[in-house]
């Protein structure tokens, strides 16, 4: 009888442990993190910098989201050929966001940034 009891325990603790490593193996995996984008953290001081409102701030992240797929685009390319238009590509956007997000009042503060000679502002 004893040895009964023996075996039933095994086959208890095998089918527990079987039962563990299968629901491990078929559990779905968790989903990825979405990333976060190239430039979210750019958009993330200009609109704290410059008070955008939210209609703003959405035009900005949208003008940074087309940038960031203009320069993957521009990566099967090679570097040396590119240099020109990247830089064009940056001044366009630059701009995009001067005239079409800011506001007017705060362009010239804008070129300072850019041009280097404004610090950040502490936050």
């Amino acid at each position: 009888m004893a040895s009964h009891k023996l075996w039933v325990l095994i086959l208890a603790l095998v089918s527990a442990l079987a039962g563990f490593t299968g629901g491990q193996l078929v559990q779905p995996p968790e989903p990825p993190q979405p990333e976060r984008a190239l430039f979210a953290g750019y958009a993330d001081r200009l609109a704290a910098d410059f008070d955008l409102s939210p209609d703003r701030e959405r035009a900005l992240r949208l003008l940074l989201m087309g940038y960031e797929r203009k320069l993957e685009e521009l990566k099967t390319r090679h570097l040396a050929e590119l240099e020109p238009e990247l830089v064009r590509l940056g001044d366009t956007y630059r701009d995009y966001i001067r005239d079409k997000v800011l506001p007017e009042d705060r362009r010239a503060e804008f070129d300072a940034l850019v041009s280097g000679n404004l610090s950040p502002r502490a936050h």
